[in-house]
């Protein structure tokens, strides 16, 4: 898809880089609340505008350009993210390259007790975000997918190693001078009050099987604030290792959406049902039959957002703001097997701050909702921390390695009957994220039907 771009210029204490930044700007014409952690979501008025001017912030090493918005806003802090993504991408890079080349340095990956992966990018990202970035804030919490490190390791002291993990010395440069400019982008959070109902939860690196198999372009930084009631309100959602970088970021309550997407998803031909790499549920398989449409792996639910994102911009820029959805021009991503809190806090404020809509599946399937309530926070997930999962249904989902708290010791696949048998941030009523073309009482509505009459044939696994 063409005309989504422009260039920009910008250079931090790395080092000046070329970023070419296809950017627009949906920002509200006369709202923004300066209690960004109770703000309604109530913005209406919308305006299209595209940054005014190339950003050269070599005058200033906070760069302004990209810490804009209103002191205290949420605008400002997901701008505040999406420039710290921007002053890690050479240390992801560089770690990304580390991994895929033949090399005779010690490991930077292993594998968790849960069997999912681990990087020292996982780490070392999550560390310059909440020791660096967030530190001189007192937000409500802050809650990392990396938080437990093994108890025979401990909390990491020095910047030499992450998780056991020694960080190669050729790279030990590059995480001083990452950690540098965090340090000065971190002086730009100076409201430090406007924050303290927000609670952040982050996906350092979303998709770390991909990042750690050679397909780093499905990975993203996920970095998402939920206000005090746990409602998703704004993220960024940041992909590194696109062939130039590509992220989205919004608050919808402030009127806030922006993005930089690139033609990513125009290797996509028509719709369809975006899922993982992996094998797919009986369910999944039936929705798509259902559906009549075809299945399109993808790691990484910040990277399918994305995608979904980004077909929904290409049909309302094709076809108009009112573009009806189909399963043959629309991506669609439904999940009902398990995710977490960090990978969709991000995703799901950025998805409704373009006009989306991301529900628990559950919320679906047990006929609760009710568009004509106007309550918007209905069927959606809790983004608190807490040391028990607020979403828990007894006897509704199955225990796996990735959700159970005894993870080494369950019996695979039997009903969860307990909360305390379960991660306090798994997902386990999955997930249902549509674009604004399906965003409507018709649109729900078919794919509602969809989802029960594919449920009819083969119950979801909530696992």
């Amino acid at each position: 898809m063409k005309g989504f771009s422009r260039s920009l210029y910008s250079k931090s204490a790395l080092g000046p880089s070329l970023i070419i930044a296809p950017l627009f700007l949906y920002l509200a014409t006369a709202f923004q609340s300066n209690h960004p952690q109770s703000c309604s979501f109530s913005a209406k008025s919308k305006a299209l505008r595209a940054m005014s001017s190339p950003i050269d912030d070599s005058h200033n090493s906070h760069g302004d350009e990209w810490t804009g918005g209103k002191s205290g806003s949420l605008e400002r802090l997901c701008n505040i993210s999406l420039r710290a993504c921007m002053v890690m991408n050479p240390l992801i890079s560089a770690i990304y390259n580390e991994l895929v080349s033949t090399s005779d340095e010690p490991s930077i990956t292993t594998v968790k007790p849960d069997n999912s992966a681990f990087t020292i990018a996982d780490g070392l990202v999550q560390r310059m975000l909440v020791d660096i970035l967030f530190s001189r804030v007192a937000f409500r919490g802050v809650v990392g997918e990396e938080d437990s490190a093994p108890v025979d390791q401990g909390k990491d002291t020095t910047w030499d190693q992450v998780q056991g993990l020694m960080i190669p010395h050729k790279l030990q440069p590059l995480v001083e001078s990452t950690k540098e400019s965090m340090k000065e982008l971190a002086k730009s959070l100076d409201d430090a009050h406007s924050y303290h109902g927000i609670t952040i939860f982050i996906d350092p690196i979303d998709g770390t099987r991909e990042f750690s198999t050679g397909k780093g372009e499905q990975c993203s930084v996920c970095i998402g604030f939920a206000n005090k009631y746990g409602t998703a309100v704004a993220g960024v959602v940041y992909r590194p290792l696109t062939p130039r970088p590509t992220w989205a970021a919004g608050a919808k309550c402030e009127g806030y959406a922006a993005f930089d997407l690139g033609e990513t998803a125009d290797a996509i031909a028509g719709g369809g049902l975006l899922t993982s790499n992996g094998s797919i549920s009986p369910f999944l398989e039936c929705l798509i039959d259902e559906l009549q449409t075809k299945r399109i792996k993808s790691g990484g639910a910040g990277n399918k957002m994305l995608l979904l994102l980004e077909r929904s911009l290409q049909l309302a820029k094709k076809e108009g703001d009112h573009v009806e959805g189909t399963p043959s021009n629309s991506l669609l991503y439904i999940q009902d097997r398990g995710v977490s809190r960090w990978d969709t806090c991000a995703a799901e404020a950025v998805l409704e701050a373009f006009g989306g809509k991301v529900l628990k599946l559950t919320h679906i399937l047990d006929d609760e909702m009710n568009e004509k309530s106007g309550d918007e926070s209905q069927g959606r997930y809790h983004y608190v921390a807490s040391e028990t999962n607020l979403d828990f249904v007894p006897e509704r989902a199955r225990l796996t390695k990735y959700n159970s708290i005894q993870s080494e010791t369950i019996q695979l696949n039997q009903l969860a009957t307990d909360v305390n048998q379960v991660k306090p941030y798994s997902n386990l009523c999955g997930l249902v994220a549509l674009g604004k073309e399906w965003n409507s009482e018709k649109g729900l509505k078919l794919i509602s039907e969809t989802i029960h009459n594919a449920a009819k044939m083969n119950e979801p696994s909530f696992d």
